[in-house]
């Protein structure tokens, strides 16, 4: 390749373009080689989770504000939406039909709280559909507005390699970890098990009682720990199963105690103590007693 075009180009299509808008047009073709490779799939359509800055760093052309006024120029057209995380991610959906868009933008709130001001609606390179009950008229035959069709799975012929490459290990790693961290929540003083945790107390022949009793103990210690769990009902489970272990071990320990008195244990053991000492004696001073 020459130095000229040092990097991947981007498709560009006319027909798009006329209808969408150019820069519309130009943004539907990066986000849709995304789409392709990462996006999730469902009944409505594709699900498109981008990270922090992801969307600039693939635009390093255009500053911020016109990537947010075509992005929200796209979702305005009923194309795509788009949902702005508190952490910065950005979720966009691209639906089967413009029905199912209708019913998603109706149950979601619009992008417009974190995007900037909407553009006008009439763009410059923006040109209408003609009527449906007349033709148009071109100097020269019009570009097909055909999409190109979805290629088939490549053969692998026993290798790993297709014709989409989905995310590598280690970017898997983080997207795993990052969901976990989302799920995480600390501890509160007045946190209370959910009824699944006694439904499993239950099983363990626990009673509901005891682990009333571990209840505070257990949230005093994570509150100095200072940490955060994803659920808290299985951390406290085996805190209550551990302390009911410690319960029962006590509590046989003391019977036995009480059953065998510590001193009469103890006199025993020197009373037998002695009286072997005296056989082993009597043995050794009987001379003609030869079997020893």
């Amino acid at each position: 390749m020459s130095e000229l075009f040092p990097e991947r180009p981007i498709l560009f299509y006319p027909s798009l373009a006329l209808r969408y808008g150019a820069d519309e047009a130009l943004l539907l073709s990066i986000l849709d080689d995304l789409f392709r490779q990462h996006a999730a799939a469902d009944d409505k359509g594709e699900m498109l989770l981008l990270a922090p800055g992801q969307l600039s760093r693939l635009t390093p052309f255009w500053t911020s504000e016109v990537v947010s006024e075509t992005l929200q120029s796209l979702e305005q057209q009923g194309l795509l939406q788009a949902i702005k995380g508190q952490n910065g991610t950005l979720k966009l959906y691209r639906f089967k039909s413009h029905k199912a868009a209708q019913s998603h933008q109706s149950a979601n709130a619009s992008i417009g709280e974190h995007l900037s001001e909407p553009i006008a609606q009439h763009r410059a390179d923006f040109r209408p559909e003609p009527p449906a009950n007349s033709l148009p008229v071109y100097d020269s035959p019009p570009p097909s507005r055909e999409m190109r069709p979805k290629r088939s799975a490549a053969p692998t012929f026993g290798g790993n390699a297709g014709w989409r490459r989905g995310k590598d290990e280690l970017q898997q790693i983080f997207d795993r970890h990052e969901e976990r961290n989302q799920r995480l929540v600390p501890m509160e003083l007045g946190w209370k098990p959910s009824a699944a945790f006694f439904d499993m107390l239950s099983r363990q022949s626990i009673t509901p009682a005891f682990a009333e009793q571990c209840l505070d103990e257990f949230i005093l210690y994570y509150l100095d720990k200072d940490r955060k769990e994803t659920n808290w009902d299985q951390k406290f489970l085996a805190w209550v199963k551990r302390e009911w272990v410690h319960k029962q071990s006590r509590e046989a320990s003391s019977r036995t105690n009480e059953k065998q008195p510590l001193g009469q244990s103890n006199e025993n053991t020197r009373r037998d103590t002695r009286e072997n000492r005296k056989r082993v004696t009597a043995s050794i001073m009987d001379i003609e007693d030869t079997n020893w």
